[in-house]
């Protein structure tokens, strides 16, 4: 079992994707090079060394999901950010 994080309500997180390279299935939903999305939560890294999941939102504040069997983005995908606020 891996733990979710949220970011609690003083912090906000969002994700600048950097690679947009198509996968090896078919997504339902993809991502747009040099765009930032807002971060709902994200895991811890499965394997030390590795990325995390990262799910992210569009500007409605909908989950963007490539697929019913995939929910989460690579961390690899994108330049994190976080915002403290006040």
């Amino acid at each position: 079992m891996v733990n979710l994080f949220v970011p609690p309500s003083y912090m906000a997180v969002y994700a600048k994707c950097v690679d947009a390279s198509m996968p090896a299935f078919a997504p339902d939903e993809w991502i747009e090079e040099g765009k930032v999305y807002p971060v709902k939560h994200f895991t811890e890294p499965l394997n030390q060394g590795d990325g995390f999941a990262v799910t992210i939102m569009d500007e409605d504040g909908i989950e963007i999901h490539p697929s019913p069997s995939h929910w989460s983005f690579a961390s690899t995908r994108f330049e994190l950010y976080t915002l403290h606020l006040n």
